[in-house]
């Protein structure tokens, strides 16, 4: 006779949730004459569940350690713009006909 596989107990870790926000805090320099604009969004907050969030955190310890978590930050925002579908590969042919094509003038 087969044995009836038990259901796992629940474990208190199975009703936490993590939280993780990151936060670019810059301004551009009043005094320069054209500062670049910044290509990110300002801030990303992130609910996780517990199995989930180890993952997760690595990937952001990481980016500190290796001084490049506002690239992480900028890379994860385009990647859920990616995923929403609101950006969409363009061909290189619609590339070049945009960069061809005449420019409206505002007035």
């Amino acid at each position: 006779m087969a044995e009836r596989k038990k259901r796992p107990m629940p474990h208190p870790d199975d009703f936490m949730i993590v939280t993780v926000s990151l936060e670019f805090r810059a301004k551009p320099n009043p005094k320069s004459s054209d500062p670049p604009p910044f290509d990110t969004t300002a801030a990303i907050e992130y609910a996780l569940s517990a199995a989930e969030a180890a993952e997760y955190l690595e990937k952001v310890v990481s980016a500190i350690r290796d001084r490049r978590l506002y690239g992480f930050m900028a890379q994860h925002a385009a990647e859920a713009h990616v995923g929403a579908g609101e950006w969409i590969k363009e061909t290189a042919e619609e590339t070049n006909a945009e960069a061809g094509a005449p420019q409206e003038r505002e007035e």
